[in-house]
């Protein structure tokens, strides 16, 4: 009886078993064709690079794929950029760290200021100093160490002020000069406190040469000062003086005489000449001996003849002291002499050339016009 009820069964559900088994079969196969593909197209993609990657230009001139952003691209789809973890003891991510500059000039690459080698060029850094920590007990802007060093008082703030060894400059600009507040002889330099005053003057012979004449005693000289009054009260003195004598009591002499002529042509003569009287008197001045051409001033007017250029020197330490000087006079300052070895005009002031007579050191100063 069972056995036939069984039978009925299948024969009764035969059409739904058959559906059943044919979608198992549909099923599995999808499943199997499916993986199959998808192991094809991959070995079929992997085959398409290396044809690409292996072909190279032909005949015809066309280049080979360029595969490098391709790769690139498969790199960063493989493992993707990312941001390192932000350090909670440095600085902010929005700003880098203090960098210092390689001391290698061929480097000069930033590192950080605690590297001992540079990372890139491995050249040796220097070691940073520590400025050095001045004590300044009274805050005279006097070290407490230079203070003792010299014998001075790190407690006393007139110190500064205070002219130990009277050279005429006080401890603290014996400081600032690093020279010894103690020894006279050791300062800064006094020409640091001279000026020139602008414009420059210029000396002049008071005379000019208006004759001259042959006697039996030598050549009689006519020098003429226009500006002096003479005897009788009205202006222009006569100086009648011979070869080798004072000229008055101007301060200066007579050295020599050389009476001589030239010929120069006339202006519009067509080549006619006439004769020029340039005869001269060698004038020494007898205070420093120097020495000067004066012209004879007969065949024109008279001219100002310039013996030397004056300067006018200021110096200001402790009030202000005026020199009127000329090349090779000498001034004192605090003791110090200074000689005056050149006085020159410039294109917008002048300068004036010192030489210490001690030291024989030569220093230029410059004076521009305003």
């Amino acid at each position: 009886m069972s056995s036939r009820i069984g039978g009925n069964f299948f024969t009764a559900h035969y059409d739904w078993l058959a559906a059943g088994v044919a979608v198992l079969a549909l099923a599995g196969a999808v499943v199997f064709f499916t993986g199959a593909i998808k192991e094809d197209a991959e070995a079929q993609t992997a085959a398409a690079v290396r044809r690409i990657e292996s072909r190279k230009p032909d005949s015809s001139g066309v280049k080979p794929a360029d595969m490098e952003w391709y790769t690139r691209i498969v790199k960063l789809a493989k493992a993707p950029l990312t941001m390192n973890p932000v350090n909670e003891k440095g600085g902010s991510f929005l700003a880098s760290d203090r960098r210092v500059f390689c001391a290698k000039a061929e480097c000069h690459a930033p590192i950080p200021p605690s590297a001992k080698v540079c990372p890139y060029c491995n050249e040796p850094q220097p070691e940073e100093q520590a400025p050095a920590v001045l004590l300044d007990a009274d805050g005279d802007g006097l070290p407490d160490d230079w203070e003792r060093k010299y014998g001075l008082s790190p407690n006393d703030q007139n110190d500064a002020d205070t002219d130990f060894d009277g050279d005429g400059f006080t401890n603290a600009e014996e400081f600032a000069a690093n020279t010894d507040p103690t020894d006279r002889n050791d300062h800064p330099d006094y020409l640091d406190s001279v000026k020139i005053a602008l414009p420059l003057r210029e000396t002049a012979l008071p005379f000019f040469l208006r004759s001259y004449q042959k006697i039996p005693a030598g050549m009689k000289l006519d020098l003429f000062d226009p500006k002096k009054r003479n005897d009788y009260g009205t202006l222009g003195k006569s100086y009648p003086t011979l070869v080798g004598q004072d000229v008055g009591d101007t301060g200066f002499s007579v050295k020599s005489f050389e009476q001589k002529e030239k010929k120069v042509k006339i202006a519009g003569g067509g080549g006619a000449v006439k004769t020029v009287d340039v005869s001269y008197a060698v004038i020494v001045r007898k205070s420093d001996g120097k020495e000067v051409n004066l012209l004879v001033a007969s065949q024109g007017k008279p001219k100002r003849v310039p013996v030397d250029v004056q300067a006018r020197i200021l110096y200001e330490r402790g009030g202000t002291k005026e020199f009127i000087v000329v090349p090779g006079d000498t001034i004192d300052l605090n003791g110090t002499k200074y000689s005056v070895k050149e006085i020159k005009r410039l294109p917008n002031g002048a300068s004036v050339t010192f030489e210490h007579s001690t030291l024989g050191k030569s220093r230029t100063l410059e004076a521009l016009e305003q």
